[in-house]
């Protein structure tokens, strides 16, 4: 008997707010180029988060024609953004999640583009070997059972002169000097925003996880200053962040904290398939 996947709490009031019309399908974080005047209201989070697919988007350098998979595609904001602007691409998102994938199939395929939906697993890729020009991970990468096993995948279903482009959140160095509690710190992140099975990241160096699979790594970058700015919006009211029974606002609270703190590091990544 198939056993269901553990999903994360956080992703209730997310879905629900998106059926009431409240929320657009982005779940990510959002980009901010200039974070120090980032202000408070609601629909500038709404544009840091397209920001952040422009961003990660320009990385993957795509082109009409190519064929997309979007492993961890939430809600299909992303793959909904290259059917708006591109023509001919052959765009296939991923989701263990089947609530999610249900909703991507609102998504209307556009200028000449084919849309399909999969649900599985991103250590298990259900994909034949060398069927994607392009590949996207943008902020799931550190649900995933594992970020090695990912990586086998990526580069398996990748065909030759492929890209990878992901963001991923993980562990900075000083999260090391880290007087809380590691065993209290994991144990509220996991509760309301887990699985997330390396919190601590030991076994989360993008770039030789992704030489072992026979990708190189051709751009790093930290923007942790430029989505610092989002937990203005994630981060639930004052009022539910004093109800100890709430995890997931506990959660939340707990990874605005780390972020703060200089505990966390978000990073945008692109690794390249050899050519043949």
């Amino acid at each position: 008997m198939r056993v269901p996947p553990r999903l994360p709490s956080y992703l209730e009031p997310l879905l629900e707010g998106f059926r009431r019309g409240q929320t657009g399908r982005s779940v990510h974080l959002g980009h901010w180029d200039r974070p120090q005047a980032a202000g408070g209201e609601r629909a500038e989070f709404g544009r840091a988060q397209a920001r952040l697919d422009d961003l990660l988007l320009e990385m993957a350098d795509l082109h009409p024609g190519q064929s997309v998979l979007d492993v961890g595609c939430g809600l299909g904001g992303t793959l909904q953004t290259i059917n708006l602007r591109m023509s001919g691409m052959a765009l296939a998102g991923l989701n263990i999640d089947a609530r999610q994938i249900e909703l991507c199939r609102g998504i209307e395929a556009a200028h000449g583009n084919r849309l399909s939906w999969e649900e599985g697993d991103a250590c298990c890729l259900p994909f034949a070997a060398a069927s994607f020009d392009r590949l996207l991970c943008i902020e799931a990468m550190f649900h995933f059972a594992s970020r090695r096993a990912f990586f086998a995948e990526a580069a398996r279903v990748l065909r030759p002169g492929g890209v990878l482009v992901a963001s991923d959140i993980v562990a900075s160095p000083a999260a090391r000097e880290l007087e809380t509690p590691a065993f209290h710190v994991a144990a509220s992140i996991d509760a309301g925003f887990g699985p997330w099975p390396d919190l601590w990241s030991h076994d989360a160096d993008h770039r030789a996880l992704a030489a072992a699979a026979g990708l190189h790594c051709t751009q790093w970058c930290d923007a942790t200053a430029n989505t610092l700015p989002s937990h203005r919006f994630t981060t639930p009211s004052r009022r539910a962040r004093h109800d100890p029974g709430d995890i997931v606002a506990n959660a939340a609270l707990m990874l605005e904290w780390l972020h703060v703190n200089g505990h966390l590091q978000y990073l945008y990544l692109r690794f390249d398939k050899a050519a043949p």
